[in-house]
């Protein structure tokens, strides 16, 4: 037997066949041989899909929308644990709808990523020279140079000129310039504050003899000028904890102009958030218009909020209202002592686009999951209704979960917005007011009374602008 199975191997002996069996065996499976030495090491193991949850709250949500007769496919649901491995609730997570302004979240994100919590807006102004003390007069050009800082208004660009006045200068000879991304008030035009520094330089009797324009801000070279002022905006967390509890849309829109844009900010969310682009388009950094974005860009959105806040030793609850504790757009939801304080939310209202529109993300807390992060967008349908079936079906998925843990602890805030209103001397500036000609006038004006700082009171928006 053994010598008739040599005999019929012998002809696989030849060349051809040895290589054809050489080939073989390197692409033989390696499991086919259990006792091989030469076994390759295993993969890493993918990480577990999320555990999917049944949702009573979410089946009762549905319910309302279709006897309602409210399209099911405009709804978008997402709501998931802390570190992502159970997913409690789900509808449509990957459809792009109308997020309103959640999408002042996308800002806040990109605003904070960019510049860190304790950034402050600068406006500086400088001159050519210095002032001819004698003839009080600016030989060349004064520049008025900012970044953007979206709480300046026209009573800071007034003190700005009765402060140049107060220290003698009655005539510039050259150009008043305004340079970087400069915005006054809500609007966006350029032109705007050309317009009032103009009236007021004219309306204080300080002569501009050239040109009153705007440049952008790479065409003035701070270096080579004579800074004489500046002013200081608010710390970035207090300005975005106002923006996002009483979702001011014009600072939004203004704070998004001086990260590059909207569409700067979304290829930032794509580039290093890594958001997929089908699910994230921006048309105003405020949310209003026709914006889109998925349930699950939302929740991705919070997760890296709660990211980079952890990194400055920040909570979510120090840019986000909490509801029914905090002023603001949750003030009046949530109220029952049973969820009170312990749902943290960004509301976005918009009746006039998308057939009606309301949403509502941030995070929720549960006994079983702690923490979770939700994202609801409802869209095409009625405004209050919708916020009506956003408060029910969170209060019952906490419910369903365990019950509310512990409340979230809320640091002090003010419902007023305080922005300086001073221009701080420099120290050119400080030694103009030594000078013998100007020391009485200066004496007899800081005899007076000082003014308070300018404070901006923010009331809850309409619910068209929420």
């Amino acid at each position: 037997m053994k010598a008739a199975l040599i005999q019929h191997l012998r002809p696989l002996q030849s060349g051809p066949c040895c290589l054809a069996i050489l080939v073989l065996s390197a692409f033989w499976p390696a499991g086919a041989n259990q006792s091989s030495e030469l076994r390759q090491p295993s993969a890493r193991p993918l990480p577990a899909p999320p555990r999917q949850l049944e949702s009573t709250a979410l089946q009762n949500f549905s319910r309302r929308v279709r006897r309602h007769r409210y399209n099911l496919d405009r709804q978008g649901i997402l709501v998931e644990s802390l570190d992502g491995r159970a997913v409690l609730a789900q509808l449509n997570p990957d459809t792009p709808l109308n997020p309103a302004s959640v999408m002042k979240l996308v800002t806040s994100l990109v605003a904070l990523a960019q510049l860190g919590p304790d950034h402050r807006f600068v406006t500086r102004v400088y001159g050519d020279s210095p002032i001819d003390q004698q003839e009080r007069v600016l030989p060349g050009n004064l520049y008025l140079v900012s970044d953007g800082n979206p709480l300046l208004g026209r009573a800071e660009l007034y003190r700005l000129t009765r402060s140049l006045k107060r220290r003698g200068l009655r005539r510039v000879t050259g150009d008043l310039v305004v340079a970087g991304p400069i915005s006054v008030n809500s609007s966006s035009n350029h032109d705007y504050p050309v317009r009032y520094l103009r009236r007021y330089f004219r309306r204080t009797g300080i002569r501009i003899e050239g040109r009153v324009y705007a440049a952008p801000k790479e065409c003035v070279s701070e270096l080579l000028r004579i800074e004489y002022l500046s002013h200081s905006s608010p710390s970035l967390r207090d300005i975005l904890w106002k923006v996002n509890a009483f979702s001011v849309n014009d600072i939004a829109d203004r704070m998004g102009r001086a990260l590059g844009g909207a569409e700067s900010m979304r290829d930032y969310l794509i580039r290093e958030m890594g958001i997929r682009p089908s699910d994230i388009w921006i048309e105003k950094p405020s949310g209003i218009g026709r914006s889109r974005m998925t349930a699950r860009a939302a929740i991705q959105v919070l997760h890296c909020l709660h990211t980079t806040l952890q990194g400055h030793g920040m909570k979510l609850q120090d840019i986000m209202p909490v509801a029914g504790v905090d002023h603001g757009t949750l003030r009046g939801r949530f109220r029952h002592s049973r969820v009170r304080g312990r749902v943290l939310g960004k509301t976005g209202t918009n009746s006039s686009k998308d057939g009606g529109v309301s949403a509502l993300a941030g995070v929720a807390m549960t006994q079983a999951h702690g923490p979770v992060f939700y994202a609801i967008l409802n869209n095409g349908g009625g405004v209050m209704a919708y916020r009506r079936w956003q408060d029910e079906f969170l209060r019952k998925l906490i419910r369903e979960n365990g019950g509310a843990a512990t409340t979230l602890k809320t640091r002090p805030k003010s419902r007023l917005l305080k922005g300086s209103s001073s221009w701080n001397p420099s120290p050119y500036w400080e030694g103009l007011a030594r000078v013998p000609a100007y020391r009485r006038k200066i004496r007899r004006r800081s005899s007076r009374p000082a003014r308070t700082s300018e404070v901006r009171s923010l009331s809850a928006p309409s619910p068209a602008s929420t």
